[in-house]
């Protein structure tokens, strides 16, 4: 049984962690494979949203520490920084990425989620930064990604106190967008993808290369004139487009 599954659908990826008899835990081996499956999307010109999410219960118990330790014997470098290169990918594909939380959601896999652009999460999640209390420092970037989410005050005392938080609190802080009953969960995820894959793709791209520009501070607001040019001048957006006239104006 394959440790990643990959669907696509109507311009959906669907990326599942699978993994379910260890709550989706994150091996170097599975690390490596999201990589792979990264490296694709960003040749990919068809796919308009990457979906994480995991199998069973569970979106991910965080990095499987034994597997970690085995692998660090033999090449520590490369063992301790494939989840920053894991996170990064991620975070740099040309796709809206959405993470879709249930269940555990700790540690590394707390880290990927953050370099999602969307993070929905159902009513029984649970959250946790446990690293400092297994002895080993917050890493794979994690640190940038939920300072820049919820701020330094908060991130502070999440990281420092490794203290549990459900999905409220985690809404309160600004890391999810929305909270969605259990029951209802595998539907809002589908209905959310849906929503934002029936935007144009060429908008969809500049938008998610507007987000990569601010996290790395090289945004320049002179360039969206160029892409608004651009976007009237692209067939799907123009169809699109007045399509939400016909539908919205004057009404």
């Amino acid at each position: 049984m394959p440790d990643l599954n990959l669907s696509v659908k109507d311009g959906i990826a669907r990326l599942q962690l699978n993994r379910p008899a260890v709550f989706n835990a994150l091996s170097p081996g599975l690390l490596q494979e999201l990589i792979d499956k990264c490296d694709q999307f960003a040749r990919d010109d068809t796919t308009k949203v990457v979906v994480l999410e995991g199998s069973g219960k569970h979106f991910c118990a965080g990095a499987d520490l034994p597997q970690f330790t085995k692998r660090m014997q033999t090449d520590p470098h490369g063992t301790a920084d494939i989840g920053r290169r894991t996170a990064e990918a991620l975070a740099g594909i040309p796709q809206i990425t959405i993470a879709a939380i249930k269940g555990y959601c700790i540690g590394g896999a707390l880290v990927l989620s953050a370099a999602c652009d969307l993070r929905i999460a159902a009513d029984n999640s649970r959250f946790s930064i446990p690293e400092l209390d297994a002895g080993i420092p917050l890493s794979w970037g994690g640190m940038a990604h939920i300072v820049r989410l919820i701020g330094e005050s908060l991130a502070n005392d999440l990281v420092l106190t490794c203290r549990r938080f459900d999905a409220d609190d985690a809404l309160r802080a600004g890391f999810i967008s929305r909270i969605v009953a259990a029951g209802e969960f595998e539907e809002e995820v589908t209905t959310l993808a849906e929503s934002v894959a029936a935007k144009p793709r060429i908008v969809l791209r500049q938008t998610k290369r507007k987000l990569i520009d601010i996290r790395a501070g090289t945004f320049d607001a002179r360039d969206d004139a160029a892409e608004m040019i651009a976007a009237m001048a692209d067939p799907e957006a123009m169809s699109i487009g007045q399509e939400y006239i016909r539908k919205n104006i004057g009404k």
